[in-house]
């Protein structure tokens, strides 16, 4: 599959209601934009095998809470997916198929293991947008928290103190924290991940394309508009920078945002020669 085509079929589950968004087959395609012999059925079909092995070592136990308990270990120990500790920033981490082939990726997309497996069970696993860390809920009432990094359930304190160790001794735990994220939220923070590793590589050409397929998901978002406009920068694509700080004086309704790329904008119109 080529990189148009791949953007091509993400675009098509952009534009779907949130519910509609299959999220396997959406994350492959981003890394399907980045290998062009990423072979998604291949892929979906591992998902499906992982799936029909904990039937199998499990035959399908009545009671929801026994499964709940069970996925999670077994995705962990018995699959053997973790974090990987040792390589934590490496693209591939963030790329669905690299963490089916090497069992090791990072907490969001060890998450997306969870909940696609979970989904093929008819178990109950969403995501969670902890700050800094994604986290899996299995269940609904009393559920589980799991770090998918390092497969551990985690109890209240457990939340606090990973806070902390993020954001800082003063942090607390609020309850929207621990709030199911939707499909295309976690496509946005897969994207962003990528995004701030290649940004820091200064890869202004896979920046783009993060950014760009975050704005097929929120349109909206100024802010991906902003950082669009600084990679054309870095590009040297002066006029297209220019012309997107002004696409975001004229569209967004955030001051924040707007006094940011009014200021790129100001900069950029006095560095320009003048042609007398």
């Amino acid at each position: 599959m080529d990189k148009i085509e791949a953007r091509t079929r993400f675009t098509e589950f952009a534009q779907l209601p949130d519910d509609d968004v299959k999220l396997d087959e959406a994350a492959l395609l981003i890394a399907a934009e980045n290998d062009a012999d990423v072979d998604i059925d291949n892929y979906l079909g591992k998902l499906d095998a992982i799936a029909e092995r904990f039937e199998q070592a499990f035959s399908r136990p009545n009671a929801l809470g026994v499964s709940v308990s069970s996925l999670a270990a077994f995705i962990h120990q018995h699959e053997g997916f973790s974090g990987n500790v040792s390589n934590y920033y490496a693209p591939e981490n963030s790329y669905l198929n690299r963490v089916l082939d090497t069992h090791y990726g990072i907490p969001i997309s060890l998450a997306l293991v969870h909940i696609c497996i979970g989904m093929r069970l008819n178990i109950p696993v969403s995501g969670i947008n902890f700050p800094g860390h994604f986290l899996v809920k299995y269940g609904r009432e009393k559920a589980l928290i799991v770090d998918p990094f390092s497969g551990r359930v985690l109890s209240e304190p457990d939340c606090a103190n990973l806070l902390r160790q993020i954001a800082g001794a003063r942090a607390v735990v609020q309850p929207h924290y621990f709030d199911a994220a939707d499909n295309k939220s976690i496509l946005l923070r897969m994207l962003d991940n990528l995004k701030q590793i290649f940004w820091r590589n200064r890869d202004w050409d896979e920046s783009q394309r993060c950014i760009e397929r975050q704005l097929l998901l929120r349109p909206d978002q100024g802010e991906f508009n902003v950082q669009l406009g600084a990679v054309f920068e870095m590009q040297g694509k002066i006029m297209l920078a220019q012309h997107t700080y002004a696409g975001v004086l004229s569209r967004s309704h955030d001051d924040t945002i707007r006094e940011l790329a009014s200021q790129r904008l100001l900069a950029l119109q006095s560095s320009s020669p003048t042609i007398h």
